[in-house]
């Protein structure tokens, strides 16, 4: 038990060193918005100084995510750290055998081809550091997601098995990573059928992305630690937040996992863990991470 615990303070002592950012870029909040706790990072991309990095599993040298993420980030100034899409057979970072659901690309290294044709219709693309750290998310069902190469601009519908392995090389090329999920809002238009998106009430996080009244990018990680939500209620309420007291006009939102696994954890721009973000896995057991870092 000792030798747990000073692991885990050795490893937050190690991060803080590094997690240090422009607060100018940042916001970091948790207030009561129509009766409920709602926490969220709020993320400004102008300059391209906010980036995402994406680890979507272990490599093919059997390091696991969580060993991955502590070589890289050894000089980076992290903002957030969140758990992402879903995990299968189970969510154990060590099992070698977990893999993303869906399509699934990390850093140009296929790790799934199979596209989720049902249900998951938010496919997200996180472009590397040199391409800007930024992320953008398609909506499956459209089928026209832009890429470009070489100055050429092309679309494609990769439910399409053709479009789908161009897509796929196209990933390759550039370094990209790739994941799916669940798709909230699409052009500020809310997608959800209550009829359809209920699931049992459980603590819930988003990501969204959108514009805000300034004209500006920004990144949002939404999180609801309740357990009283819905996929529904969590996504509305979301929505409702970001549309209506933030006044984001909504790119997308996407869902982030909280139920087989829930890694958690947010930054001061002193460097110090913000106690009030909390997730019930730690970060050493992840099995993919979805992390915001500063430049």
């Amino acid at each position: 038990m000792r030798k747990s615990i000073f692991l885990v303070c050795l490893i937050n002592c190690v991060l803080n060193v590094f997690a240090q950012y422009d607060g100018s870029y940042v916001s970091v909040s948790s207030l009561s918005y129509n009766n409920e706790k709602i926490s969220y990072v709020a993320m400004a991309r102008g300059g391209n100084r906010v980036k995402a990095k994406y680890f979507a599993s272990r490599d093919f040298n059997g390091s696991t995510v969580y060993q991955r993420f502590l070589e890289w980030s050894k000089n980076k100034k992290l903002i957030a750290i969140s758990s992402g899409t879903y995990m299968w057979p189970s969510c154990n970072g060590s099992d070698p055998q977990t893999i993303p659901v869906g399509l699934c690309v990390d850093n140009g290294i296929p790790v799934n081809k199979n596209l989720i044709l049902n249900g998951l219709d938010g496919l997200a693309v996180v472009y590397p550091a040199g391409g800007g750290g930024g992320i953008a998310v398609t909506n499956l069902k459209e089928g026209n997601l832009k890429i470009s190469d070489g100055g050429t601009s092309t679309t494609l519908n990769v439910r399409n098995s053709w479009d789908l392995q161009k897509f796929i090389t196209w990933s390759q090329g550039n370094s990209a990573t790739v994941f799916q999920s669940h798709l909230f809002v699409y052009k500020n238009n809310f997608l959800l059928d209550p009829s359809k998106a209920s699931g049992k009430p459980a603590p819930r996080r988003v990501l969204a992305v959108g514009t805000a009244t300034d004209g500006q990018v920004v990144h949002y990680i939404i999180d609801l630690p309740g357990q009283n939500n819905t996929i529904y209620d969590a996504a509305f309420k979301a929505y409702n937040f970001l549309t209506k007291r933030a006044q984001v006009n909504i790119t997308f939102m996407i869902n982030l996992d909280t139920g087989c696994q829930n890694v958690f954890q947010v930054y001061r721009s002193d460097g110090s863990i913000d106690s009030q973000f909390k997730g019930d896995t730690p970060i050493y057991n992840a099995a993919n991470l979805l992390v915001y870092y500063f430049e």
